[in-house]
């Protein structure tokens, strides 16, 4: 089940981690879906991300992807008061966001279903909204990667 809506949302810091992946593409989507899950799980193995979200100020892990001409940055985290030395802050603007809903089933999979239903649905038949950013901003809200809640936000402004 997916749910789209627009909200304004205030700037967000996040503490995480980044890795560069593959540059998303039609042909190797599940590629880079593997490479996501990888990043995630080699967080979730060495302890960093438990500890982010132990200090967690809203309970939701984050993933924000962001383009490049050549490669996809992807980063993982959390809006946390933990302090780690090796971590980074990721600070994202106030903006408007179209905002895409989905439960149940494996998050990785709920969230590449939400990207392909924007960027091959939503954008090509809403001529009012205007993608200019380079990021998307996964959003998990329950906890439960292998039964999710997720959503999906994504930078619009409106023609």
């Amino acid at each position: 089940m997916t749910n789209l809506t627009i909200k304004h949302m205030g700037e967000l810091t996040l503490t995480g981690y980044s890795t560069n992946i593959s540059l998303p593409t039609m042909e190797n989507v599940d590629e880079v879906s593997k490479q996501k899950s990888a990043h995630f799980g080699s967080l979730a193995k060495s302890g960093k991300f438990g500890e982010l979200m132990a200090g967690s100020r809203d309970k939701i892990g984050y993933a924000v992807g962001t383009t490049s001409s050549d490669s996809l940055s992807y980063f993982a985290g959390a809006n946390t008061t933990t302090v780690a030395e090796d971590a980074e802050q990721l600070v994202l603007p106030a903006n408007e966001y179209v905002v895409l809903t989905a439960k149940g089933g494996p998050s990785r999979n709920l969230f590449d279903q939400l990207i392909r239903q924007f960027f091959g649905e939503i954008l090509p038949n809403h001529p009012e909204f205007e993608y200019k950013d380079t990021y998307v901003i996964e959003m998990l809200l329950n906890g439960n990667p292998m039964d999710a809640v997720v959503e999906l936000a994504v930078p619009v402004k409106s023609k």
